[in-house]
């Protein structure tokens, strides 16, 4: 099994280890990937805070990155810096990690409306979409000069399958393996006047492979959306 795969239930933790949020709010997730126990916390963080070591790069990741709301502004087409992990015993692929770099875009970044959709299109160097990333929010009651974020994981969940073949559309319980398929880290300030900007980058981890169906086994795509909740909003420094 690639060391990506991991068995989660996840719990906010506000002021805890680590600095994936500008205030010092970290979101944890409870396990680790069973190749990963000996990491500083588990794969997931220790990627997104740059505390593991690449491997190698890969050129030629683009990304589209727009956002519909009360007004819509315009999809920018920027690069994604990609690097890939050893995370696994087994020599199974390990996941990407990809960074969008919006500093291109100005010092305060990506301006949004206050509430709407996020949409992220990954495409590979092939210029084939690999995933399109999709995150509602609704930041209306952020004060001025602020700042959150927001992280959305995307699982395969395993469902049931009668004695005919049919899909039980009810998920196994969460007790169940879940794998972790795609990651998508926004961070998001706002101005004096109370803009809305997504600004620094956006963090991605995808898999490498296809997902994979074992014989006799059905699974679906599930996302879970996650941000801090007490507080929500943080002061800028």
């Amino acid at each position: 099994m690639c060391g990506f795969s991991m068995i989660c239930v996840f719990r906010v933790f506000l002021n805890g280890e680590g600095d994936v949020d500008d205030s010092g709010q970290q979101l944890f997730s409870t396990s680790a990937p069973p190749a990963s126990l000996s990491l500083l916390g588990n794969f997931e963080e220790c990627v997104l805070n740059h505390r593991l070591e690449a491997l190698g790069t890969v050129e030629g990741f683009m990304a589209e990155v727009g956002a519909s709301g009360t007004f819509c502004p315009s999809h920018m087409t920027l690069p994604v810096d990609v690097s890939f992990y050893s995370v696994s015993d087994d020599n199974a692929p390990s996941p990407y990690m990809g960074v969008i770099n919006l500093e291109s875009l100005g010092k305060r970044g990506y301006r949004i409306p206050p509430s709407g959709t996020i949409q992220v299109t990954l495409f590979n160097p092939n210029k084939t979409v690999v995933k399109m990333f999709v995150v509602v929010y609704d930041l209306r009651e952020m004060p001025a000069s602020h700042q959150t974020f927001l992280r959305q994981r995307t699982f395969s969940v395993p469902v049931r399958r009668d004695a005919n073949r049919h899909t039980d559309r009810k998920s196994l319980p969460l007790s169940q393996e879940r794998t972790l398929r795609y990651l998508i880290h926004l961070r998001f300030q706002s101005s004096k006047s109370g803009k809305i900007y997504l600004h620094r980058d956006i963090r991605l981890l995808f898999s490498r492979k296809s997902m994979e169906v074992d014989s006799g086994a059905a699974y679906e795509l599930k996302s879970f959306t996650e941000s801090p909740a007490n507080p929500p909003f943080s002061p800028r420094c």
